[in-house]
């Protein structure tokens, strides 16, 4: 074999090692449980709850573990192995590509820049989910004000305190309000009031829902015009704060679109000046 072959052919070394080690996680959990993996996930997931593994990589989850809660209610050592099992699979599954591509073409070179993919592919990720994230509070926020307004009017109306919530719990489809139908179903479980409510504000991840809580608490047994006013209080606040937001959020986006105008005017102006230069020169 010549060394040209050698220097072509030691790519494929790559994703050859990678496929041993994913055998060898899948062989040892059939020789555990008799049965072969349920997906694929599943021999990445199974390594990294290896106690030395998930001791070192635990630390880096924190934060993916604080967003996935946030989005799913809850996040056990499972979810998140598996979230980081589909991180770790996709980038060795670039890693294996970048060795069969570099071995075609012929340049090792390709290795690198799989590499590089597969260093990414996990951030991107984590960016993904962190986004979805914020999306997920700036939805609440945007909800809050209207639900506090809907449930002063329905209690001004003269329904008590918990059918206002059920009511203005069925009529929005929203994050807020799913989460509000949740500590509602947990209270007609018999858990308190207080304990509904204050894990209701904590599974919504602002601190204006835990002040919409506060004051439900605090307010719910006086009534009246007490209650309302309260409410009619904090909606004021939140509209603010919800229209502080709207023109932050507009601000943002007429950043962002300076860029393109300056691209197309640069472009424009190369189309229209480059004919004058040629006939000039």
């Amino acid at each position: 074999m010549t060394a040209g072959a050698v220097e072509r052919g030691w790519p494929l070394l790559l994703p050859a090692a990678l496929a041993m080690v994913y055998g060898w996680a899948a062989w040892r959990r059939f020789r555990a449980s008799g049965t072969w993996p349920k997906d694929w996930t599943e021999p990445v997931r199974l390594w990294l709850e290896a106690p030395p593994v998930w001791a070192s990589v635990q630390p880096l989850l924190e934060r993916p573990r604080s967003a996935l809660a946030f989005l799913e209610g809850a996040c056990g050592q499972e979810r998140l192995a598996r979230w980081a099992a589909e991180g770790a699979g996709l980038a060795g599954i670039l890693l294996a590509s970048g060795g069969f591509v570099s071995c075609l073409a012929g340049d090792p070179g390709w290795v690198a820049f799989f590499a590089v993919l597969a260093v990414a592919a996990p951030l991107l990720r984590w960016k993904d989910l962190s986004r979805k994230a914020e999306e997920r509070r700036r939805q609440m926020r945007r909800a809050l004000p209207e639900l506090l307004v809907r449930l002063a009017i329905v209690v001004n109306a003269g329904e008590n305190v918990m059918r206002a919530l059920e009511r203005c719990a069925m009529s929005g489809a929203n994050p807020l309000a799913a989460e509000l139908a949740a500590a509602l179903e947990a209270m007609n479980r018999g858990e308190p009031m207080a304990a509904a409510l204050e894990e209701f504000g904590r599974r919504c991840g602002i601190p204006e829902a835990k002040r919409f809580a506060s004051a439900v608490l605090i307010n719910m047994r006086r009534g009246g015009d007490s209650f309302t006013a309260a409410l009619q209080d904090l909606a004021r606040t939140m509209w603010e704060q919800r229209k502080a937001e709207a023109r932050t959020l507009g601000e943002l986006a007429s950043s962002r679109l300076s860029f393109p105008l300056v691209v197309i005017f640069l472009i424009v102006m190369a189309m229209v000046g480059t004919p004058t230069l040629l006939m000039m020169g």
